[in-house]
């Protein structure tokens, strides 16, 4: 269990001790990215009570694509996790990631904040058109229906995730679901329940994430839909 953070402080307990057992042993690695308001010494000290918790901190800031692969690279389960830290996704919802991986119904699994209810402002009205349009987008290019590219919340196998490169997206959502359809994974979709942040401000950007965005499915356009082009060729 990877949970990326950035100046969450008002939120990290709540979201630590929230987190259920979900397999004989979970693993929760926090990965501070550069925070300013205390978090990492809030993790020091939950981690007197929480033998199973884990921290990794370093600064300056690097984005949550960085952080999650920081929490992936130095995590030793077999089933790969992400939960956000502002509390949007309540950590209970968890075991509805891990189940379809562990009986072996899912190769990666993708939260969706569109089938389920989604609380009243959770949501910023631009955001909300961004997710329809990259979802739309992504179904075409993953060759499977996708709901939401941009849910936290997101599962796989550590096997798997080892075959996918991490350094295009600044929030690794998009990376995930390049290297998902790149390995050719089946994604089922979990839907969840959305709520509005506990404390805090979101740190999602539309206008400059969206430009950032769009520039990672671009070269997930190049790495899948024209990497299969070529690779047909070569073949016929």
């Amino acid at each position: 269990m990877i949970i990326p953070c950035y100046n969450e402080a008002e939120n990290i307990q709540e979201a630590v001790e929230r987190i259920p057992q979900i397999a004989e042993f979970t693993e929760i690695i926090v990965v501070d990215d550069g925070s300013i308001d205390g978090t990492a010494e809030i993790v020091t000290d939950l981690m007197v009570d929480h033998d199973n918790l884990r921290l990794i901190s370093y600064s300056p800031n690097r984005g949550k694509g960085p952080a999650v692969k920081a929490g992936f690279d130095a995590a030793s389960g077999d089933v790969l996790m992400i939960l956000d830290a502002d509390m949007t996704v309540p950590p209970e919802e968890l075991q509805k990631f891990f189940t379809p991986i562990s009986e072996g119904k899912a190769d990666f699994v993708n939260g969706t904040r569109f089938i389920s209810s989604m609380e009243t402002q959770a949501m910023r009205r631009l955001n909300w058109y961004g997710n329809k349009v990259f979802a739309f987008l992504f179904s075409w290019l993953l060759g499977q229906k996708v709901t939401d590219t941009l849910c936290g919340t997101k599962s796989l196998l550590r096997s798997n995730y080892q075959n996918i490169e991490m350094n295009h997206c600044r929030w690794g959502d998009f990376d995930l679901l390049i290297g998902a359809a790149k390995l050719d994974l089946k994604i089922m979709e979990v839907p969840i329940v959305y709520r509005r942040r506990l404390a805090g401000e979101s740190h999602m950007k539309p206008f400059k994430h969206g430009f950032l965005f769009f520039k990672t499915f671009l070269h997930g356009v190049k790495q899948v839909k024209l990497g299969r082009n070529q690779a047909n060729g070569r073949r016929g």
